[in-house]
């Protein structure tokens, strides 16, 4: 693929953002009195009165992720790779409130989140050699493959994609300051509809199937990046995994979950913020969906609390398209 000059990253008409976005019914300051109005209609929870969700409603307004979250209900490149490359320990070096505390230090799916941006990086690692192709879809910062170590991979190449302006303009800057902007190419482009024609040997995805509940949408989205692979390339993705209130067959290990902290967890993103990325699905349903899609050799890597597995496969060697 051709690099694409920083000036070209235009978005077209009918490009859609799935993860994060300002909601259209309201101005910030009214969404907030509309949680405010919907909170009080929902009543209490177990351990949550009704005041005590609008006290966490409040308190996520004072600061910069609070309000991003209550705004957009969902992350988008800048707050992702912030979570992901947040170092443990940091809260009393970067002054965080109570509640950013909780939700840097404690969340549950806020760690298995971290987990999974580590293992990516593990594995790509351990996989690179000399000429290969690498590609991020969608590529946000592009953290997962600009942080590696390609000393003594001076050839390979780096493909980044995202629908998201400043998120290409960003994987741009860390790009630079990593030294690799030479060797990377941005293009804004919409994942369902890639223009890569069996061209990658490693491509990684995180963050859209977390967003779509209709499974042909996310067959659809494994089959593009199947086509984008050359024969023998390898993807690795993730996904997540259902709460046991919403699947017998959750996977969730409970010895790893701290029980305060996933209740705080729902409270916020269930309750309070109505957070988008609620599409889950099981390690049987991930297998059968990329293997509906050709994909074979497939592996499961869990995080500890198995709530955020990545996910490894294969499209053949020789595969023929018909």
């Amino acid at each position: 693929m051709k690099k694409t000059s920083e000036a070209a990253f235009q978005p077209t008409r009918h490009n859609r953002l799935i993860s994060h976005g300002p909601d259209p019914r309201n101005e910030y300051v009214d969404r907030l009195q509309f949680i405010k109005s919907r909170l009080r209609q929902a009543g209490g929870l177990p351990g949550a009165t009704v005041d005590q969700q609008i006290s966490l409603l409040e308190e996520l307004s004072t600061f910069e992720l609070g309000r991003f979250l209550l705004e957009n209900r969902g992350l988008n490149a800048y707050w992702t790779h912030q979570v992901v490359t947040y170092p443990p320990g940091a809260a009393w070096t970067r002054s965080l409130s109570d509640l950013e505390y909780q939700i840097f230090e404690k969340l549950p799916v806020v760690l298995a989140t971290r987990e999974r941006f580590g293992i990516f990086r593990q594995q790509v690692q351990a996989m690179l050699r000399p000429g290969l192709a690498l590609a991020s879809v969608p590529c946000g910062l592009m953290g997962d493959l600009l942080l590696l170590d390609y000393d003594r991979q001076p050839d390979i190449t780096l493909v980044g994609i995202d629908l998201d302006q400043h998120a290409l303009n960003n994987a741009l800057v860390l790009a630079k300051e990593r030294g690799l902007a030479d060797r990377l190419s941005l293009h804004c482009e919409d994942a369902w509809t890639l223009r890569l024609n069996s061209e990658i040997d490693i491509l990684t995805s995180n963050g859209l199937n977390i967003y779509e509940p209709d499974d042909l949408r996310v067959k659809a989205l494994y089959h593009s990046f199947f086509y984008g692979l050359k024969p023998g390339g390898t993807l690795i993705t993730s996904f997540l995994t259902p709460p046991p209130t919403l699947s017998a067959e959750s996977p969730w290990n409970f010895t790893e979950i701290d029980a305060e902290s996933i209740t705080l967890q729902h409270i916020l993103f269930v309750r309070i913020i109505e957070a988008k990325c609620s599409a889950f699905r099981t390690h049987a349903q991930t297998a059968a969906q990329l293997e509906d899609t050709g994909f074979v050799n497939i592996r499961f890597i869990d995080d500890r609390a198995r709530m955020f597995p990545t996910v490894i496969a294969r499209r053949p060697p020789g595969y023929c398209k018909l």
